[in-house]
């Protein structure tokens, strides 16, 4: 059985609706439903010199937001009213800090979070959006890149493999969505040998895993060459023309990667493909 309810989360800071296009068309392609939710973010209040602002200050911010938030709302509804099959359409709002718990609230009741991958620096917070998933509710992300044009995916995947515990919810959260037969290439970047890393051979345990999922398997066991592991996955994807990757989320401490960063921040800030990811 696949995935048979996906949301999508879109927020008053990006409007974005070709992030709902997106989504519609992977969860037309997946016979799914989609709902979307409209966040309106809005302002914090202001610290100046040690002094916070006053109730009314507070009130009057809200109250000048508020005409552009209603206008945000009504205009993502009237695009997502035009949807051919219907979309369902929710709206709330929050303030800025709390955008990751709202994301993660409305995710817990879908399959997968449809997410648009982060700019550098992550203005639009599209971040937030995606840990709010990940971290809050426990489940999958799909992030798709801005130029993406929608097409079937989940027949050729590459899936970054390290023997972790996310790489493994990663690509079992991803079978329901694999099609029939799906080519796999599993892709490891100076993996280790032994009991507590990759085993006697790296990629040989999960590909006879996936193999008796009835998918045809392959193994490129890489050297990282000097570059970065998620410049390698890149490269790799590519050479294997995969139309979606597949790994584990946040490895490392997700604040550590932010600062110094690391596969899964590289990967969602510079894939060209969409990116399944689990934590």
């Amino acid at each position: 059985m696949g995935f048979r309810d996906i949301s999508v989360c879109v927020s008053s800071v990006s409007p974005d609706h070709d992030l709902v296009d997106q989504a519609a068309a992977v969860a037309e392609n997946w016979n799914a439903h989609l709902s979307c939710c409209a966040i309106g973010v809005q302002p914090m209040p202001v610290f100046v010199d040690g002094f916070g602002s006053t109730q009314t200050d507070v009130s009057m911010m809200i109250q000048a937001s508020s005409e552009e938030l209603r206008a945000f709302r009504s205009d993502l509804h009237r695009h997502i009213e035009q949807k051919t099959p219907a979309v369902e359409f929710r709206h709330t709002m929050n303030f800025i800090n709390g955008l990751s718990q709202v994301t993660s609230l409305f995710a817990r009741y879908a399959d997968v979070l449809v997410a648009r991958m982060p700019d550098r620096p992550d203005t639009a917070l599209h971040g937030e959006i995606i840990e709010g998933a990940l971290f809050g509710a426990g489940r999958p992300v799909l992030a798709v890149p801005k130029d993406w044009k929608p097409k079937v995916i989940g027949e050729r995947v590459l899936l970054a493999w390290d023997a972790s515990r996310e790489a493994s919810r990663a690509i079992h959260s991803a079978l329901p969505i694999l099609a029939k037969n799906a080519e796999v290439c599993i892709v490891t970047v100076d993996a280790q040998t032994g009991p507590t890393e990759h085993g006697d051979v790296p990629g040989l345990d999960i590909a006879a895993h996936l193999a008796r999922h009835d998918l045809r398997v392959t193994v490129r066991n890489e050297d990282s060459l000097g570059k970065a592991v998620g410049e390698r996955l890149i490269e790799a994807a590519n050479g294997f023309n995969a139309d979606m990757i597949v790994m584990g989320a946040y490895r490392r401490p997700r604040l550590l990667q932010r600062l110094t960063g690391g596969p899964s921040q590289l990967m969602l800030t510079r894939s060209p493909l969409p990116v399944f990811m689990s934590h």
